[in-house]
């Protein structure tokens, strides 16, 4: 089988747009008890599973939703396929993960799997991205306002970027950058409708995201009253950098203090 090239690529296409479709964070807020496509936005991805689900489960979905895109590129580049078939296979995984047959076709947006992809085909465009994006979430702290800026920085940098800089001929990057982009685009409709009327929602906001970075109260203790002043204020510069920097390692270390209780007493 593996003698007919067109059956070769044919089937990592279509490993690919299937292996996109698994809906990780359905799966993990299930594991959890929760259907995301009920809470929150309703959106499978991994901003969602962030907010509903904690920061420990929304960074492993983000990474998960993120080798969906990443493990086609790669093993298309080892398969030592030509440079439009192991673009295929990216965009594959991006339209599996958009559109998921396991969930009637209603997926994610596409954001950390076209990530995965970016990385597999072009690490400095991938980079650059990813840094606008972080850049616009620390500045707005909206994540979709970040997704949108990065997209539109990828689409923009493949037609830019002199093709030293590409494996291969250019010209599926390119395209590649074009669908991809507008694709993340396209699924940010909603977002974009709210962010003209001002209501949507920032990254932060809900209080049960924050509380995995705040300190534990000592016994007696008023909730809050040591965490006073601009680390309560959510528009303040402090409290944007926190959630984009301390949050994580912080709801590390309060998992460990948890488990380390519980090993205590058992």
């Amino acid at each position: 089988m593996w003698e007919n090239l067109a059956v070769r690529e044919g089937t990592v296409c279509i490993a690919a747009f299937f292996l996109g479709a698994i809906p990780f964070g359905l799966i993990a807020g299930k594991l959890r008890g929760v259907d995301l496509r009920q809470r929150g936005s309703g959106n499978i991805g991994a901003t969602n599973a962030l907010r509903e689900l904690g920061v420990p489960i929304g960074v492993t979905v983000f990474l998960l939703d993120g080798l969906k895109g990443l493990l086609p590129v790669l093993a298309a580049r080892w398969l030592d396929l030509p440079s439009w078939w192991v673009v295929g296979a990216g965009l594959c995984a991006a339209l599996g993960h958009i559109f998921s047959p396991f969930i009637r076709f209603k997926g994610g947006k596409g954001v950390a799997t076209s990530l995965g992809v970016l990385i597999g085909l072009s690490p400095l465009v991938a980079g650059i991205s990813f840094g606008v994006f972080l850049v616009a979430v620390f500045l707005t702290r909206y994540i979709s306002l970040g997704s949108i800026l990065g997209a539109a920085t990828q689409m923009g940098l493949f037609v830019l970027l002199p093709a030293i800089y590409l494996t291969g001929n250019p010209l599926p990057y390119r395209i590649f950058g074009a669908v991809a982009g507008l694709l993340v685009i396209w699924r940010h409709q909603t977002n974009i409708k709210r962010l003209l009327a001002g209501t949507e929602s920032k990254f932060g906001k809900k209080r049960p995201l924050r509380r995995l970075l705040l300190p534990l109260p000592r016994q007696g203790e008023k909730k809050g009253k040591r965490n006073a002043g601009v680390l309560n204020d959510p528009d303040s510069f402090a409290y944007c950098l926190m959630d984009l920097t301390v949050l994580p390692a912080a709801a590390a270390l309060r998992f460990s203090v948890a488990r380390s209780k519980a090993a205590r007493f058992a």
